[in-house]
């Protein structure tokens, strides 16, 4: 008899000691998308900011924005209410916290990526 088991439709990851899953169905998937360049478009728009000619509040207001951005994306990925505990403990640190943003980006890209070449490799053996 041959057997058929599903594989997984997410991955588990450690970040600061808690275990976090992160849905790759489908649907999650087109969500993440339009989050992550929501997010770097955001970001890119952000960092082209002369913060020198800028008021402090101004600056204030840029660092809320920014803070804002990551929570977005954060909660979109890992679920809500989770951005608070890990920019806890990335020290409140806007630039260590975007390393865990890149992190996960990154797995997300490397999962679509695997997607693709699978499907890319039953394409190919289908077609011999």
């Amino acid at each position: 008899m041959r057997r058929f088991e599903f594989s997984k439709a997410y991955e588990e990851v450690e970040i600061a000691g808690k275990v976090y899953r992160i849905d790759f169905s489908d649907d999650t998937l087109s969500e993440y998308q339009k989050k992550i360049k929501q997010y770097y478009d955001e970001s890119k728009n952000l960092t082209e900011q002369d913060i020198s000619k800028m008021s402090e509040e101004e600056q204030a207001a840029l660092l809320t924005k920014q803070r804002q951005n990551m929570k977005e994306l954060t909660e979109a990925i890992l679920g809500e209410g989770t951005f608070e505990e890990l920019f806890e403990a990335a020290g409140r640190s806007t630039v260590v916290y975007a390393e865990l943003l890149e992190f996960l980006t990154d797995l997300f890209a490397e999962k679509a990526e695997k997607m693709k070449e699978d499907k890319r490799k039953k394409y190919v053996k289908k077609a011999r």
